[in-house]
């Protein structure tokens, strides 16, 4: 699990979002920014499952408009 976040992170990075805007993001997942504390818990498969829905935004936008 703690891959797969990371994994999503760095892509999100590679799409173009800010660090706030990732920190703001898991803010928003799991109420706090700490990601190193959620190992394998319910709050690591929502922060997931809300990463993944922005990365799909991220390489929508991407595909989209970078005509």
């Amino acid at each position: 699990m703690e891959w797969r976040i990371k994994q999503l992170l760095k892509r999100l990075n590679f799409l173009g979002y800010c660090p706030f805007e990732i920190k703001n993001i898991v803010r928003d997942a799991i109420g706090n920014d700490r990601i190193l504390d959620i190992r394998d818990t319910p709050e690591a498969y929502l922060l997931v499952r809300h990463l993944e829905y922005y990365e799909q935004m991220g390489s929508f936008y991407l595909r989209t408009y970078s005509k």
